[in-house]
């Protein structure tokens, strides 16, 4: 009996699959819009420390770049018809910056690299397991490249102030918080709505 139960545990827990139908797409939509804007309030403001408080002028550069990018995602989505390729443009335009900001901020020992561990769960939440894998191990490549440059003497020394390096980890702090806070409310809400969406007659 508690080999069924742990076999039982085990299949509802990593082999339930959801078919995915019009009502869905339309829900994940709207979460799509929800997730560009929490994390292009982080993005644009990240822009906004590169620009003034990091004398590296190409940071803010790639910063607003990425920024205009990551916030191409509803239209790429509503263009392509595709979830993949819309939560692919927006942790690919965000694990970029996130990449340079920490490369001109401290490399290796830049907190900015912890937002590295949102971005699978960004894809997870919008498209499924396979892309949440995926994206765990591309952080992790992204996070061990960046030990690689570190210890091979290629990151530039911090170029931040220390008014930017404030502000940069309040954002860190703040937006951490709010964004598991909220992806927290989102993940529950859509399993809220799997559960009780209605079945194929």
């Amino acid at each position: 009996m508690e080999h069924e139960d742990r076999l039982h545990w085990g299949a509802s827990l990593f082999s339930l699959d959801v078919k995915e139908d019009n009502l869905v797409r339309h829900y994940k939509g709207r979460l799509l819009v929800l997730i560009t804007v929490l994390t292009g309030l982080l993005m644009w403001t990240y822009s906004l420390i590169s620009l003034f408080f990091v004398e590296q002028p190409v940071l803010a550069r790639i910063g607003f770049t990425c920024s205009i990018i990551h916030a191409l995602s509803p239209l790429v989505y509503r263009i392509s018809r595709s979830m993949v390729a819309a939560a692919y443009n927006m942790v690919l335009a965000g694990m970029v910056f996130q990449f340079s900001f920490s490369f001109f901020t401290g490399g290796f020992f830049s907190p900015t690299l912890l937002w590295f561990a949102v971005l699978p769960l960004i894809v997870g939440l919008l498209t499924n397991r396979t892309h949440a894998v995926a994206w765990t191990f591309i952080s992790v490549a992204a996070y061990i490249l960046m030990f690689l440059l570190q210890n091979q003497g290629w990151v530039p020394e911090p170029s931040i102030s220390a008014l930017g390096k404030t502000l940069a980890q309040f954002m860190i702090g703040m937006g951490l918080i709010g964004l598991v806070g909220g992806f927290t409310v989102f993940f529950l809400e859509l399993a809220y709505f799997y559960h009780h969406k209605p079945k194929d007659s």
